[in-house]
């Protein structure tokens, strides 16, 4: 599924990059998504929420969606 249409990203190169412990804004950097129009940082926010793998930050990035997860 397409999660960001302006970059065309989907949600599985969404999780890819969480699961390599990436940070909201490394997978932004990465893959684009979020950077533009932003309709889609809300679903972007949730996937990463919601990804396995280690949050190299532990978390402690303000308002990162991860921080609950870590």
């Amino acid at each position: 599924m397409i999660v960001c249409s302006c970059r065309a990203v989907s949600e599985q190169a969404l999780r890819e990059a969480a699961c390599a412990g990436l940070s909201p804004a490394e997978v932004e950097a990465q893959t684009g998504a979020g950077g533009d129009c932003g309709c889609c940082r809300e679903e972007v926010a949730y996937i990463l929420s919601r990804a396995a793998g280690p949050c190299r930050a532990g978390g402690a990035c303000p308002g990162c969606p991860r921080r609950q997860a870590a």
